[in-house]
């Protein structure tokens, strides 16, 4: 019986670990709305830049490669305007202005604006007209444009 009872417990030991380790995943969720990415300098006429964000599939992000973050910076890319997929991620290859070079050590700027630019209107229906569900003052990637226009933007440095 002693034996009976140990073979027992030792197959529903082996169960609960099996189990434990087939289980589904959940689906992930965030508090809010996010943009993630990663930018890679490849030469002086190119970054690609990729990345992931939970905002509406078909939501067009705004990215600039600037010289470095904040007030007198320089503004060196032609404007890329990636689509996030269904599937949470997009993708972009930057190009300079002309007569610009890359290099490394610069910042991509990666940006959703509800109203610039003109997004779909699925799109404006889940984050706002004027970006009301972008968790502001809450989200630390949500920022005031003008008025109570509230707006994305993640920094990225480019390696």
């Amino acid at each position: 019986m002693s034996r009976f009872v140990a073979g027992l417990l030792i197959t529903l030991a082996i169960a609960a670990v099996v189990f434990s380790q087939t289980k589904p995943r959940h689906n992930l969720t965030a508090p809010t709305y996010y943009i993630a990415a990663a930018a890679e300098y490849r030469h002086p006429g190119e970054i690609w830049l990729r990345g992931a964000s939970n905002l509406p599939a078909g939501a067009i992000l705004v990215v600039n490669v600037q010289n470095y973050s904040g007030e007198g910076s320089q503004i060196l890319s032609v404007r890329a305007l990636p689509k996030v997929g269904k599937d949470g991620f997009f993708e972009a290859t930057l190009a300079p202005l002309p007569k610009m070079q890359f290099k490394r050590n610069v910042v991509c700027l990666v940006s959703f604006f509800p109203k610039i630019p003109d997004q779909d209107a699925s799109v404006i229906g889940e984050v706002g007209r004027h970006g009301e569900q972008l968790g502001f003052p809450k989200n630390p990637q949500a920022y005031i444009q003008s008025g109570d226009n509230v707006y994305l933007s993640a920094a990225v440095h480019v390696d």
